[in-house]
């Protein structure tokens, strides 16, 4: 079938139609970060959570933060999933993330292209992140994630980083927002 992705990241909405956040926006890893890594499957009977990444979120939320997710999926273009595998999926993790009529989760972007596609937006470049800049969501001013690529992405858009892999995320938001004093 061999289905081509234009050279640009996905995004799961219409970006005119989104919330400005002034304080920012604070930007995560999808697999090994929000989700436990199972590999390239997108399968939502598969999802599970890390621990803290719900109370996490909802913390940074209630702070004013906008909250978007930045993935790489390459499985979409090497075809180990559709797009509507990769949707049911967003849609299934964005539940998680409901409070009432309110959505943890303000936007979704998503690199579909393998790595020697060559294109902009898969990490370890930076186009996920100035797509949420350019996004009208808010600035990005901090990146959690578990991959060097993540971090090479973060400081090459001058974003501040934080390494989850090992750690949890629920501790980690807490010392962010306790060493820049902002609870």
């Amino acid at each position: 079938m061999n289905i081509i992705y234009p050279l640009e990241p996905l995004y799961d909405r219409d970006v005119s139609k989104l919330k400005h956040f002034p304080k920012g926006v604070i930007v995560f890893d999808r697999d090994g970060t929000l989700v436990e890594d199972a590999g390239q499957h997108n399968d939502p009977d598969r999802l599970s959570l890390r621990p803290g990444a719900v109370e996490g979120v909802f913390l940074l939320k209630a702070m004013g933060f906008g909250i978007a997710i930045a993935s790489n999926q390459a499985g979409l273009e090497t075809e180990k999933f559709t797009l509507s595998n990769l949707t049911d999926f967003n849609e299934a993790l964005k539940k998680n993330f409901m409070d009432g009529n309110s959505e943890g989760i303000d936007l979704i972007l998503i690199c579909p292209h393998k790595e020697s596609t060559n294109c902009d937006c898969r990490k370890p470049k930076n186009g996920l992140l100035e797509a949420i800049r350019k996004s009208g969501l808010g600035e990005p001013i901090l990146f959690f994630g578990d991959a060097e690529t993540d971090r090479l992405a973060a400081t090459a858009s001058s974003i501040e980083f934080r390494n989850v892999a090992t750690s949890d995320i629920l501790e980690q938001i807490e010392n962010w927002i306790w060493t820049h004093e902002l609870s």
